[in-house]
């Protein structure tokens, strides 16, 4: 009884928020496959890089882009997709990082903060570019938050 009285578009986001959700996870399931069966410490440093972050908040800024959502929806929506992904954490780890960017301004900017800025930039791009080839049917295309996981390759 509790989706009774929800609107069209709340259903529509939570229909949202399972398949993005979803997706993400699977890259994060497959780097976690990855990493157990290799053992690569540096692919476990990767999971929580500067990059991961800009990835996943690029992959779902652009998967939301269409319902034009208010500030408050779309971090509830972010916020339901990073934790179910990362337990809990998902969504302080993505804004700690946008944080630390946001510090960098009233700080100057340090070279350390312009490569935290850039990594993120780059993961930004790179998940909205695989969100975007969902949007054309080429999932099975899909990799690079596993593939930068794995190998540290941002491109």
């Amino acid at each position: 009884m509790a989706g009774l009285f929800k609107s069209k578009q709340d259903k529509e986001l939570d229909v949202q928020v399972m398949r993005v959700g979803s997706a993400l996870h699977k890259q994060v399931a497959a780097a976690n496959e990855g990493i157990k069966q290799t053992r690569d410490k540096k692919s476990l440093n990767r999971m929580n890089a500067t990059f991961t972050a800009g990835y996943m908040f690029g992959y779902v800024q652009s998967e939301f882009s269409e319902f034009s959502l208010p500030e408050k929806k779309m971090n509830e929506c972010m916020k339901k997709i990073f934790d179910g992904i990362f337990l809990n954490e998902g969504y302080s780890f993505v804004m700690s990082k946008i944080d630390e960017m946001s510090n960098s301004d009233q700080m100057g900017m340090s070279l350390v903060m312009e490569k935290t800025a850039t990594e993120f930039g780059l993961g930004m791009d790179m998940g909205s570019d695989d969100a975007m080839k969902i949007k054309k049917g080429e999932a099975e295309a899909v990799t690079g938050l596993t593939d930068f996981i794995l190998t540290g390759k941002m491109e």
